[in-house]
């Protein structure tokens, strides 16, 4: 199902969607019932990335969970509350039907200002795929040392440690 043909009460808190022209019908519905059942449970304000491509892309890699081509996306980017990212991180890797979870320590909020952000997606695996991003990929278990500094990079980002 798309998620434009969600009733707009399920993902009310939510209107940056709208805001930003994301177009929801590129998108699966289970991603945005996902997302609003996170915060929900988590009361973390989450922001929307503004930026299309996060939601839906219809070039680039077909192997992308953004690629929209002949299938819905299953993947989105987003900014948590400042100061909660690695809380809402932890969150998310206890969410059974979240496969992927990227941490980007090099992005800009919608305010333009450094502000990191999560990337989610739907893929159906038996281990959650965990990777860092800060200038390069650092993935679980391949590259240990560089994820973890990253993961503080972000903490010392956000005043957490």
């Amino acid at each position: 199902m798309k998620a434009s043909e969600l009733d707009p009460l399920v993902y009310h808190s939510f209107p940056e969607f709208a805001e930003y022209g994301i177009p929801l019908e590129l998108v699966s519905a289970a991603l945005i019932t996902t997302l609003q059942h996170v915060r929900d449970k988590t009361g973390i304000p989450i922001t929307p990335s503004p930026v299309h491509e996060g939601w839906a892309r219809t070039s680039g890699s077909k192997t992308s969970r953004h690629y929209a081509v002949d299938r819905l996306s299953d993947a989105g980017d987003i900014f948590p509350a400042r100061g909660r990212c690695l809380e809402l991180w932890a969150r998310m890797l206890e969410t059974s039907n979240i496969g992927a979870v990227g941490l980007y320590s090099d992005t800009r909020g919608v305010d333009g200002a450094p502000w990191p952000m999560i990337h989610l997606d739907l893929r159906k695996t038996r281990q959650k795929v965990l990777w860092m991003r800060d200038g390069d990929y650092y993935y679980l278990p391949q590259n240990q040392i560089d994820f973890w500094r990253v993961v503080s990079k972000i903490a010392k980002m956000e005043g957490n440690a």
